[in-house]
């Protein structure tokens, strides 16, 4: 068995990929010893500087993909950096959707045409892991319907999608909690030596960022309001900023003389000591999903705001999380009125496993 593994996000600079990719990694390992596990990086498109290039032949591609045009499909494919030969040195076909199947990824249409030429080549397909939030475009939800109904095994990570795949005819999804519940934990003792690296504090509270702010005065404002309402409910207790991504790293350095904040970022932190540094917060608020997964794996309460998807709010639900998701438009007074009901709040957390990951035994789907 030799298993393609894509998208792969171990060398991301996110802690979230990162912990994907290992969590995806080790649990076929588990259930597959014998396997090949082989992550592979796609060719930059060619034109992908061009956006009305990228239109056009995502175009193109989705109406050969829905009519079943099989040389228009090989010969778009070409155009976009991948040949007809691509996928012959498998057996398997691993797909981590993670964040990309979304109505505003530019490269879902790609990558669903990748997945329906690893079946013209008679792969057995898995596609995991996922987050699907097509925002209801009708055009999308008939192309991922198709090609989804193709592969030998499709699982999401949430039940909103899983909810989702279904209206959209999807026939046979699994629901498989997020790859990094399937990470082994981080030991007491490896956890105080990464807390000691980086000379954190014995009490602090993390902060993340979130997929929906930007690089811009508004979304200062926003974070801003959100830090100045943990000030006021935990007054004296330093302020870890934990930022992976572009957006974090800046809005963290626009307060970080307000609030004295300790930021903490990527590259100079990987996932398994971002992970380790959560375990250890009083608290961690924030819009990043895999943050709230980690604290919630440790047992350490969140405050959630949302992300560019409805992915938070499927997390919370999966846990059965008392405290949904707030929007960034919240008015402080409301911030401040959960972050203290969750301060004197006894949350109780229910144990998260993957108990199967055999998800290359379905019957394979022949086209």
């Amino acid at each position: 068995m030799k298993i393609a593994y894509f998208i792969n996000t171990f060398k991301s600079s996110n802690w979230g990929g990162q912990a994907t990719s290992a969590g995806i990694q080790y649990l076929i390992s588990k259930e597959y010893p014998d396997a090949e596990f082989i992550p592979i990086d796609l060719p930059d498109l060619p034109f992908k500087k061009i956006k009305i290039f990228r239109y056009y032949y995502n175009f193109l591609l989705k109406k050969a993909l829905m009519s079943d045009n099989k040389k228009n499909i090989l010969q778009i494919l070409k155009l976009m950096n991948i040949p007809e030969n691509f996928f012959d040195a498998y057996t398997h076909v691993c797909f981590n959707g993670e964040g990309a199947v979304h109505y505003a990824s530019g490269h879902l249409i790609r990558f669903m045409g990748m997945l329906y030429l690893a079946k013209m080549k008679h792969k057995t397909i898995a596609s995991i892991n996922q987050t699907i939030d097509l925002n209801n475009r009708t055009d999308l939800e008939a192309l991922l319907s198709k090609i989804y109904n193709l592969c030998d095994f499709v699982s999401v990570r949430e039940p909103l999608s899983w909810e989702y795949a279904k209206k959209i005819g999807i026939k046979k999804c699994q629901l498989i909690p997020d790859a990094v519940y399937g990470l082994p934990k981080i030991g007491s003792r490896e956890i105080d030596e990464i807390i000691k690296k980086y000379k954190l504090p014995k009490q602090f509270v993390s902060v993340t960022g979130s997929s929906i702010l930007n690089r811009n005065k508004n979304s200062i404002e926003k974070m801003d309001k959100i830090l100045d309402s943990i000030k006021t409910v935990f007054f004296g207790i330093p302020i870890v900023f934990m930022a992976n991504a572009k957006t974090d790293i800046y809005l963290a350095y626009k307060l970080k003389k307000k609030y004295d904040l300790i930021v903490l970022q990527t590259p100079n932190v990987n996932y398994y000591e971002a992970m380790a540094i959560f375990s250890r917060a009083v608290i961690l608020v924030g819009g990043r999903q895999h943050p709230n997964i980690f604290a919630y794996i440790y047992r350490v309460p969140y405050l959630a705001f949302d992300g560019n998807t409805y992915k938070n709010r499927g997390v919370a639900l999966l846990q059965n999380y008392p405290y949904m998701p707030l929007s960034h438009e919240a008015k402080q007074e409301e911030i401040v009125k959960m972050l203290n009901e969750i301060k004197r709040d006894d949350i109780k957390f229910k144990s998260i496993e993957i108990k199967n990951f055999r998800i290359f035994e379905n019957n394979f789907i022949k086209i």
